[in-house]
């Protein structure tokens, strides 16, 4: 997704919330490999993410609460990200590790929340005018903040009015995910969006791919 530009100083605020000055780097600590969290096998060597992607992860764990936000920017300086800027590229794994990390931490609900709120802290392309074409711009928006690797996919097919299903084949938590399929549904939804995984096994459980139901109302 394209971050907004009221996230471009976010990163000045991370390294405030954290006690950083402006010349001051806080030593990064080993990025932990997130392949054996996950089921997902593609190659992340030479994968990268854009800066406003973490950025906005920042943001949407703000929305949770603010000491997950803290911790989030805290958990990306400890990584080696501690200066974001929101064009430039970073390396996946470290974006990735801060993930896992907040889920093992504060539990799988609340990454949920955290991928529900990814759409209030982002813009979508011009022209957007359903839930249909919003959850088929989740890969276009991927492919875009995301470069080198294996790194994936979203496939939406609509399986008829106000139903649709979403495979997540990328190495993000599940849940992660699952929350953002029902914040995009919903952004773009004039009714409560359903969300139900239908993995024969999810990534979380070891399997490569997640498949979601995801109902809405059409009007």
């Amino acid at each position: 997704m394209v971050i907004g530009n009221r996230l471009s100083a976010a990163s000045s605020k991370v390294k405030n919330l954290l006690g950083f000055s402006s010349t001051d780097s806080p030593s990064s600590a080993e990025v932990p490999s997130v392949l054996d969290r996950t089921g997902f096998d593609g190659s992340l060597e030479g994968a990268e993410v854009i800066g406003r992607s973490p950025l906005s992860y920042v943001a949407a764990g703000e929305s949770v609460s603010p000491m997950m936000g803290k911790h989030i920017g805290h958990k990306l300086a400890e990584y080696g990200l501690d200066d974001i800027q929101p064009d430039e590229w970073y390396p996946l794994r470290a974006p990735l590790a801060m993930l896992f990390d907040m889920r093992e931490e504060y539990g799988e609900g609340s990454m949920q929340n955290m991928g529900q709120n990814l759409p209030d802290h982002v813009e979508f392309p011009p022209g957007i005018s359903g839930v249909e074409e919003a959850l088929g711009s989740i890969d276009d928006a991927y492919n875009h903040n995301h470069r080198g690797g294996a790194i994936g996919f979203y496939e939406f097919h609509k399986n008829g009015a106000g139903e649709g299903r979403m495979i997540c084949e990328n190495p993000y938590p599940c849940e992660l995910d699952q929350g953002l399929i029902r914040g995009v549904a919903q952004k773009f939804a004039d009714s409560p969006v359903q969300v139900e995984e239908i993995s024969e096994r999810c990534r979380a459980d070891g399997g490569q791919r997640c498949k979601y139901r995801i109902e809405w109302v059409e009007v």
